[in-house]
């Protein structure tokens, strides 16, 4: 909500100077019009940086050709690149530390001179609040927001046993990925790999934070280029599916 959080000066205390940024619109993760079988409770608690894994890695494999086209599923390795995850572990922090921002307002001098059942009230108010934006901390919710279970989801509904792993270098996140994905191809650990990059984290948190060091540009990106501000925000995934090349040769790809 800019009303919240945006301020055009850039050293307006925790403040985004920038709105712009490149969002998915109108995604849909419908895994089991794909014939892939997710719980529903669990679905409903998995960051759109998983779900956005799972549909790219369908794409990629109906590209293919799987299953038709068989790949033996215990040499397929899925090693994808992300940073900072999703966006669910930002808001699942503000609910743990509720306590936190209770005791703050207990301790203001205004609050306490309020009769107790009024305290108590705005405090229940305040709490009900936040819990109602975000999910509780369960055996689902938990995985549903980790950065290295986008690789581990992908592993798991598509029945895969290879290595998967999530690499974080930054903007070189999917280039870290592929290069792992083509040494392990090298060297004869697995046969075939997911590979790409994963992005889903346009909250504002994210926002906030690159532009207190100036890493926003508030109109453009212009790589390289006079005028360069900074980058833009943007979300989305791209998935390969690598196999060596005397393999691919072989088998008519």
């Amino acid at each position: 909500d800019p009303e919240l959080y945006w301020d055009p000066d850039p050293s307006a205390i925790d403040k985004t100077y920038t709105k712009i940024g490149g969002w998915v619109r109108d995604f849909k993760f419908d895994p089991f019009k794909w014939g892939i079988a997710i719980p529903p409770r669990v679905m409903t608690v998995m960051d759109d940086a998983q779900k956005f894994a799972i549909a790219a890695s369908h794409q990629a494999l109906t590209d293919y050709g799987y299953p038709q086209r068989q790949i033996d599923p215990a040499r397929v390795a899925v090693i994808l690149g992300n940073a900072m995850a999703g966006e669910m572990h930002y808001r699942t922090t503000m609910r743990i530390l509720m306590p936190e921002y209770a005791r703050a307002l207990s301790q203001s001098n205004t609050f306490k001179q309020l009769p107790v059942e009024i305290q108590k009230e705005l405090l229940q108010g305040m709490q009900d609040g936040i819990w109602s934006k975000t999910p509780g901390i369960t055996e689902d919710t938990m995985p549903g927001e980790l950065g290295n279970i986008i690789a581990g989801r992908v592993a798991n509904v598509f029945n895969f046993a290879g290595p998967n792993y999530v690499t974080d270098a930054a903007c070189a996140s999917s280039l870290a990925a592929i290069q792992g994905a083509i040494e392990g191809l090298n060297s004869y650990q697995f046969d075939a790999a997911l590979t790409g990059g994963v992005d889903r984290n346009m909250g504002v948190e994210s926002y906030v934070k690159f532009c207190k060091i100036g890493a926003l540009s508030q109109d453009g990106s212009r790589p390289y280029a006079d005028g360069a501000n900074g980058f833009v925000m943007g979300e989305g995934a791209v998935i390969i599916l690598l196999k060596r090349l005397a393999d691919a040769e072989r088998d008519g790809d």
